[in-house]
């Protein structure tokens, strides 16, 4: 209970509209187990939160079937009194550094392997290292607030330090590293990171997916990947990854409409557009190859954190395909990700 009421707390804090979610669904927290203490279980949480509803600390309880997976969880709001109630700073960690996802998106039990126990030995050293840096944020837009940064109506919260990777429907799809609070401030803000007092520089790939899906395709990518007369290279670069993470063309149509208008006849003008410009890999559009180029570029940060961070002790904070560093690494960091690069290009083409 004291824990529920903590987070109601430092929720209503932040924003007291905004709903808290929880399963009432007994195999949920079996299927789940592993990503929670052993002291948070169906019998312990649910009675937990059904007092705190009935003695007025938490209000507006959504209740949802118990019996069967419905895709909506039960949730409740922190009552409004409770964000002028004083509490001590919360300390964030994460329980299992290595989460495996269903195809639906829910986080699924496994069983440890000799890869899942390197992984996770790799992650608790590269979080051990962050861990012992003193990360601030000289951004002219943040504005501290408590525990909390905010960026006009956007907010993140700098106790979020341990990274941890989500493979998504198994362990060849999605791996990505999240969990970092500087993953959160947008690009413009994140130029003002300072790392132990030391400026800093952030480092991307340039059209890094169309790269590897051209390599997948056993074909070198040429020119500007999203550039095509008549339309705007910002709405081509949203379609273009839309393309690559649909797993059905009327998926991705209808994922394009909020980008176009609602025009549904320019949607798929844009989606042909996109195929004639890209016939030697038009093939893999809405398929769903998005996860696997994912788990590529997951393997290539892999690569960054391990050589920079482990081995040389260079603290690095991924952005999924940027990478922020204090600036007299920069060089560095840029060599060992043409390293990455090459090595990933080579792998999936080989494949």
């Amino acid at each position: 209970m004291a824990v529920v009421v903590a987070d109601a707390i430092a929720s209503a804090r932040r924003d007291p509209h905004r709903r808290i979610s929880y399963s009432r669904r007994k195999g949920w927290w079996t299927n789940t187990s592993r990503y929670r203490d052993r002291d948070y279980t169906y019998d312990t949480v649910v009675p937990a939160v059904d007092a705190l509803v009935n003695a007025g600390i938490l209000v507006d309880h959504d209740l949802q079937p118990a019996g069967r997976a419905t895709g909506i969880q039960s949730s409740y709001r922190p009552a409004g009194w409770l964000a002028g109630t004083n509490a001590p700073k919360l300390q964030k960690t994460q329980r299992e550094l290595i989460r495996l996802k269903d195809a639906y998106g829910n986080l699924t039990g496994y069983r440890d392997t000799e890869r899942t126990q390197r992984e996770r030995r790799l992650v608790e050293k590269v979080n051990r290292l962050i861990g012992e840096t003193e990360i601030s944020l000289a951004s002219p837009d943040a504005v501290a607030d408590g525990d909390t940064i905010r960026f006009g109506n956007h907010t993140v919260y700098p106790e979020m330090c341990s990274l941890y990777r989500v493979f998504n429907g198994g362990w060849t799809l999605g791996g990505r590293y999240y969990g970092g609070w500087w993953q959160s401030v947008k690009s413009k803000d994140r130029e003002h990171f300072v790392l132990n007092n030391q400026r800093t520089v952030e480092v991307d790939y340039e059209q890094l997916h169309p790269r590897l899906l051209y390599a997948l395709a056993g074909e070198h990518l040429e020119g500007d990947a999203y550039t095509l007369p008549g339309w705007k290279r910002k709405t081509c670069k949203v379609a273009f990854n839309v393309l690559l993470n649909a797993s059905g063309y009327h998926q991705a149509r209808g994922a394009l409409l909020q980008h176009v208008d609602g025009d549904d006849l320019a949607a798929a003008a844009l989606i042909s557009d996109i195929k004639a410009k890209h016939p030697n890999v038009a093939e893999y559009f809405h398929t769903g190859v998005g996860l696997r180029l994912q788990h590529v570029d997951a393997e290539m940060c892999r690569f960054v954190l391990s050589e920079m961070s482990v081995r040389k002790g260079v603290v690095v904070l991924p952005v999924h395909d940027s990478f922020i560093v204090p600036e007299a690494a920069r060089d560095e960091l840029i060599l060992t990700m043409k390293n990455a690069l090459k090595r990933a290009t080579q792998i999936v083409a080989d494949r």
